[in-house]
């Protein structure tokens, strides 16, 4: 659950002896419990860790993408939380940083893209807010905070939603985490021993948390773990193999299916824009291969339906169709409904539809869903991944028999969405 986001600016102070004191003042400060504010916020984020996630920034310790070089991610030191923070410099060189506060149980990595978001809409506010400080405009400054402030409140309140994710959501956390998406790649392989697996994680980030990562997996019903034995070396007495494994039961892949549901109910009202509908849906779909897809566009596609208001969007319109001049108010207010609606028609998830009076229409022609299979093609792989208990590469015996079993066992199992 995120605590709050806050936002400092990074001053040099001049004391009366000429000796300088670097001070963070806070500018606008948002918390999601009513029983902090702004006289405790120490409780937190100590001023030392402030100060800590400021050197990373500036220093450039966690740069990673050039276009993510203003982010930190990291857990504090001196308060039980963990971090999103955004670092900004201005062209006259007043330096502020936005931190996004998180319980440590909470996966980061769902929420980094509402965080990206709220950074690109508070650039313009904070180069406003360099020009008004030095220009001494008090009415317009005041204007700069309060925009600012809804600011970070929209973005507060879009985490808070995001907090508890259905099982729809969950499966599109598996593709929209690169870590998770590692994990998926790995398991269609043969199966891995959790520490042979956190290994790999880590050498992609920092402070992984595996627990986190495999949670949509085994909720979802997708992988299953077991203990293996093992067995003794017989030169070093040291057991091998031996530990937790990870076995994928489940593939799944997040694909574009036609919304025929609401085709059905178009025939029956409005046979005018039914014909059209029908046409387009034909047209991309005949071309259409999940398989295909790729990485890109699922990653799109799973940050759709991790976005609030454009989840809610989509789900409004999988049965109803509505006018482009009457969109029913369910999104939030600090949302936009154009970009929302742009996005959208630009992946062809909604399409456009003008009727005889000129009017224009919105339809949700492509739906969003998780397609769950027996993966079958693991059979001869983990064939050829058992090496014979010899082998130091490859899997052993009772690993390769026990991912036979669970298949097996869950080959019935039904994934409901």
């Amino acid at each position: 659950m995120i605590q709050g986001i806050f936002a400092f600016q990074f001053s040099l102070n001049q004391t009366d002896t000429g000796e300088i004191e670097p001070e963070f003042k806070p500018i606008e400060l948002v918390f999601s419990e009513e029983n902090k504010n702004e006289a405790n916020y120490l409780n937190l984020i100590h001023e030392n860790d402030i100060f800590a996630i400021f050197y990373n920034h500036t220093t450039g310790i966690q740069r990673g993408k050039e276009k993510l070089r203003n982010f930190y991610t990291g857990r504090l030191k001196e308060t039980p939380f963990q971090v999103i923070s955004y670092y900004k410099q201005e062209e006259k060189g007043m330096q502020i940083l936005t931190i996004s506060i998180f319980k440590l149980t909470d996966e980061l990595g769902i929420f980094e893209e509402l965080i990206h978001k709220m950074a690109t809409r508070l650039d313009p506010l904070y180069g406003s807010l360099e020009k008004a400080i030095h220009a001494n405009q008090v009415s317009i400054l005041s204007n700069i905070r309060a925009n600012l402030r809804n600011e970070l409140e929209f973005t507060l309140f879009q985490v808070t939603r995001l907090s508890n994710l259905d099982k729809l959501q969950k499966a599109a956390s598996i593709f929209n985490s690169l870590e998770r998406l590692e994990i998926l790649k790995i398991l269609r392989q043969h199966p891995i021993s959790k520490t042979e697996l956190r290994e790999i994680l880590e050498s992609m980030k920092q402070n992984v948390n595996i627990e986190i990562l495999l949670e949509p997996f085994l909720e979802l019903n997708l992988i299953r773990r077991d203990w293996i034995e093992g067995k003794r070396d017989k030169k070093t007495g040291i057991n091998i193999n031996q530990g937790e494994y990870l076995f994928l039961v489940k593939d799944i892949f997040l694909a574009r299916v036609p919304n025929l549901k609401l085709l059905e109910h178009l025939k029956e009202v409005r046979t005018d824009l039914y014909d059209e509908l029908e046409k387009r849906m034909q047209n991309f779909f005949k071309d259409y291969d999940p398989n295909k897809q790729s990485l890109e566009e699922t990653h799109r596609l799973a940050s759709f339906l991790l976005d609030p208001d454009i989840y809610d969007n989509i789900a409004l319109m999988r049965s109803k169709f509505y006018p482009r001049d009457k969109i029913p108010n369910i999104f939030s207010e600090f949302a936009n409904t154009e970009a929302i609606l742009t996005q959208l028609k630009e992946m062809d998830v909604i399409t456009e539809i003008r009727d005889n009076k000129g009017r224009e229409w919105l339809f949700l022609m492509c739906d969003l869903k998780p397609l769950i299979i027996f993966p079958e093609y693991l059979l001869p792989r983990i064939r050829e991944a058992y090496q014979g208990d010899s082998k130091e590469e490859g899997i052993t015996y009772e690993i390769a028999k026990k991912a036979y079993d669970l298949l097996e066992a869950t080959y019935n199992d039904q994934v409901e969405f």
